[in-house]
């Protein structure tokens, strides 16, 4: 037991709401890190049903509940699975252990039930980054299969926002047509729509440019209102949510590629990389505070792949 004893609230449930309205209010947390919270702590009250009172909390807890989740099956389109990654045990820990965290400094408890409990150590083998020919079977799917011009210069634009502004997707839905500057050719991501809360002016590229001026001018067409940049087909709005996942769903099977929307931000980050970019200089281009994040993102820099840094060696 690690609760104190002489508090009188000890429900975690309401104690969990109370953590989310400060996230919510006080800390303003932006709504995607949020639901990653409310989500995670949705399945551990799913998987450790029964424990119902921050009394109930204790080491010996968590250890059943990363067990439960190992072992439980559940079903994953037509199939029935069990297990899970490493990297999922670890977001569930990190996400955990910010409220266990929370219910200490403010008295709830008397130590974090996760103290003594490390994570695993995630290895990043798998290369996240999309090679060149992937990227231009997607291209080619818009081609063949966009039916109208406007859809075949916005999501050709959409795939080239991604690829030359590594834009996280919060920030990716979020731009607005003020956050263009087409004469000084800059881009805003603005800090109210970013993870980081800062916002960044990037330089657009000219393939990005083009692409740009392309879909602006087939948009005019459409006597489109909105402020949002990337706009839905059949509404005067801009591209929602529900929308972006329908639309690269679609494109994943038309193109034959299996990828999802933060690969893109992975690539900007390794061709930057690539083609010599400092890391302080890359953190910015990011938008990151940490820059030990930065160096995460250029894991998908195969060994092959650095030849000329090996050539530079001299004796």
């Amino acid at each position: 037991m690690i609760s104190l004893k002489n508090k009188k609230e000890n429900n975690l449930g309401v104690l969990f709401e109370e953590y989310i309205k400060e996230c919510k209010y006080s800390a303003c947390l932006r709504p995607e890190t949020i639901r990653g919270y409310i989500a995670v702590f949705k399945l551990f009250k799913k998987v450790m049903h029964e424990i119902t009172s921050i009394d109930l909390l204790s080491k010996e807890t968590i250890n059943e509940y990363f067990e439960r989740i190992e072992n439980r099956e559940r079903k994953l389109g037509n199939r029935i699975v069990s297990g899970v990654k490493k990297s999922t045990i670890r977001t569930h820990w990190a996400k955990l252990n910010v409220f266990f965290k929370w219910l200490k400094e403010n008295n709830h408890i008397i130590e974090n039930p996760l103290k003594g409990i490390k994570p695993p150590r995630v290895d990043y083998d798998d290369f996240k980054r999309l090679e060149k020919n992937e990227i231009d079977k997607i291209y080619s799917a818009i081609v063949n299969h966009s039916t109208s011009p406007l859809m075949l210069r916005r999501d050709t634009l959409m795939i080239s926002l991604l690829i030359y502004t590594g834009a996280r997707k919060g920030e990716f839905i979020s731009l607005q047509l003020k956050d263009l500057d087409l004469y000084k050719n800059l881009i805003t991501i603005r800090g109210e729509t970013s993870k980081s809360k800062r916002t960044k002016i990037l330089p657009i590229h000219p393939t990005l440019l083009m692409h740009l001026k392309d879909y602006l001018e087939e948009r005019k067409k459409g006597e489109y209102k909105t402020e949002f940049l990337i706009v839905s087909l059949t509404k005067d709005r801009g591209l929602s949510k529900d929308g972006l996942k329908h639309w690269y769903e679609r494109l994943e099977k038309l193109a034959g590629i299996d990828f999802h929307l933060h690969q893109f931000r992975h690539t900007f980050a390794c061709i930057l990389t690539e083609k010599g970019v400092p890391t302080a200089s890359l953190q910015k281009l990011m938008g990151h505070i940490d820059i030990r994040m930065t160096a995460r993102y250029t894991r998908s820099l195969k060994a092959e792949d650095m030849g000329m840094e090996i050539d530079k060696i001299s004796l």
